[in-house]
């Protein structure tokens, strides 16, 4: 992948001194810093909303930390996150779903997306994941351009999947399949 300068155990560095991370349990506080930033900066791009994560206690922060959670980190702070929800019935484990997908606007178009993008799917065919899937308003063109150019196909439109901030929005499915 083109910007790549070295990847060491469970982080990838980047070009301009970026950093991509699993997080564990024990960054709960990194965690909880980029997704409320994301909840406050991005609120209709999210199905969450801030009031229902700022109050979570540290063990259901930690708990959301059980499933895989990709953080980019520029001079060591975090401005961008991917995570994946891998489906635990047998017969759909092959599948998982993209969510919590933020960059912080100062970083994007500088290929961070992509290499967050990149990492989480490579995390998934590793665990065995032949698909990947995801809902974003069909309001984000942004986001669907990106999606697109990274092989995402729209496979399904939900009317009205996003409700709030006084609007109704369709939301679209999307699916890459991993070879």
């Amino acid at each position: 992948m083109p910007g790549i300068e070295a990847r060491a155990g469970d982080r990838r560095v980047i070009e301009r001194g970026a950093v991509i991370r699993r997080l564990s349990v024990k960054d709960v506080d990194v965690f909880r810093r980029i997704r409320l930033e994301a909840l406050s900066h991005e609120p209709i791009s999210f199905a969450s909303v801030f009031g229902d994560w700022v109050h979570l206690s540290a063990r259901e922060w930690r708990q959301h930390l059980a499933q895989p959670v990709f953080v980019a980190f520029l001079s060591g702070q975090p401005v961008g996150m991917m995570a994946l929800r891998l489906e635990r019935a047998r017969k759909m484990t092959h599948r998982a779903r993209l969510v919590s997908v933020y960059v912080r606007k100062s970083e994007r178009g500088t290929g961070l997306a992509a290499t967050l993008l990149h990492e989480v799917a490579e995390h998934a065919r590793d665990c065995g994941v032949l698909q990947l899937e995801l809902a974003v308003s069909a309001e984000n063109s942004a986001a669907i351009r990106f999606y697109e150019r990274h092989g995402f196909v729209e496979v399904g439109r939900i009317p009205n999947g996003f409700l709030g901030h006084g609007t109704e929005n369709d939301e679209l499915v999307m699916v890459l399949r991993l070879k």
